[in-house]
């Protein structure tokens, strides 16, 4: 859904890649930006869509990466917040998405034509430099969440992603049915049923299968594997990094 570029003219630089751009690529870009509103579950892009514009989400709001497994399973590999951008696949010669990219947490954003993104991509200014360093850390996200998969309990995923989220959040609270939660963690509903059951019963969380609210974020951070320490640790260089391009 988009609306008058004047009702979130304040907003579009809520991400924190547009922010860091300097203002005469800022202004260039301007005209071409659409600021948009992000409902809860919405798919901006599914397996294999053509890819059409790069989406930047403004604060509070929040963006699943999924991929999909022949056995038919949706499992999240990454997530976004008003740090980064969806879409960067079709400004490194992508046509199609490989991935499936889902509305979280409802808010706002913004996003900008495929086109012209790749042509101010194409200058190798600030915007190439902003995106690669995102996408460096992206990747590593990625890499990460492959990893946690493989070998930690179900406990400390759950932790990790709670962590994750109520980081690119200005609430404890998290609108998250079951099923969703399942795909966020790649296991089935007993699975996820069981980890949130352990950490309601610690009184880290409560959940009653629609919604989830953190109580204890220390014991969160206390549970969760180190994947969110290094994950968190590549987003703040990455964060720097900008501050000094």
């Amino acid at each position: 859904m988009l609306f008058p570029k004047s009702q979130m003219s304040n907003e579009i630089r809520e991400n924190e890649l547009l922010a860091a751009l300097p203002s005469d690529i800022f202004e260039r870009l301007m005209p071409h930006l659409e600021p948009t509103v992000l409902p809860p579950l919405e798919v901006l892009y599914d397996f294999d869509d053509p890819i059409t514009h790069l989406y930047f989400a403004n604060r509070n709001t929040v963006i699943s990466t999924l991929s999909h497994t022949e056995e038919d399973v949706d499992v999240e590999v990454a997530i976004c917040g008003n740090e980064g951008a969806v879409g960067l696949s079709g400004i490194l010669g992508s046509m199609n998405s490989p991935y499936q990219n889902l509305v979280q947490v409802p808010g706002t954003g913004s996003r900008l034509p495929i086109e012209e993104a790749k042509r101010e991509f194409s200058q190798c200014g600030a915007f190439h430099d902003v995106l690669l360093n995102y996408t460096n850390s992206l990747l590593l996200q990625i890499s990460q969440t492959a990893l946690c998969n493989r070998i930690h309990s179900d406990e400390e995923r759950l932790a990790r992603w709670l962590l994750l989220s109520n980081d690119r959040i200005q609430t404890q609270q998290l609108p998250l049915p079951r099923e969703l939660l399942a795909k966020m963690l790649g296991r089935n509903l007993a699975g996820v049923s069981v980890a949130a059951s352990t950490l309601q019963r610690a009184g880290m969380i409560t959940y009653n299968g629609a919604e989830l609210v953190i109580l204890d974020r220390e014991q969160l951070e206390a549970v969760a594997c180190s994947c969110y320490w290094i994950v968190k640790r590549q987003a703040g260089k990455v964060s720097h990094s900008r501050k000094v391009l």
